[in-house]
């Protein structure tokens, strides 16, 4: 997961970082063991983990001594962000597409489907929310200044299936 200086509140999972599911080894002609659906997707996760926090890492670059108290401030760091996100989306949504093609075990098939539509639909109002707070849209610049998570519950619940790395926990 990726978070945003803990002082906005403002807290990214990457599948977002890292909270994120899966990409595709390609077309499955039966249901993959859980252990094997578990295997491919983490290190499809962490495939997509390795391209995206680069992109987040970049936002933070020359602001060691920015003063993260003056307003114009934390709306460039949104501003970034929400320029980073732009670079991000597409990686994410191609993860989830892959994912989705990954055969699951029959049991597990609408829990996996339940976790991406969530995870889609998670990043699709986050990304809104990024957006209008990069145009200084106050009341999402409140809601993503919260310590809300919008990711955590969806990370908890792929944790809890055996997707690790696709719901890592923020360090």
């Amino acid at each position: 997961m990726l978070k945003l200086p803990t002082h906005t509140g403002v807290v990214l999972t990457s599948a977002v970082t890292a909270g994120l599911l899966f990409a595709s080894c390609g077309v499955q002609s039966e249901p993959l063991s859980k252990a094997e659906f578990i295997e491919q997707a983490n290190a499809i996760c962490q495939s997509t983990n390795d391209r995206v926090e680069p992109l987040f890492d970049e936002v933070y670059n020359n602001l060691e001594d920015v003063d993260w108290d003056d307003p114009d401030n934390k709306l460039l760091l949104f501003v970034r962000f929400d320029e980073a996100m732009d670079e991000v989306l597409p990686i994410m949504n191609e993860q989830l597409d892959s994912i989705g093609a990954l055969e699951p075990p029959a049991e597990d098939g609408e829990l996996i489907d339940e976790l991406i539509a969530d995870q889609d639909a998670a990043l699709t109002e986050f990304a809104v929310l990024m957006d209008a707070a990069a145009d200084g849209d106050e009341a999402a610049l409140a809601a993503l200044d919260s310590e809300e998570d919008p990711f955590e519950e969806i990370d908890r619940r792929a944790r809890d299936y055996g997707l690790i790395v696709c719901g890592e926990e923020d360090g």
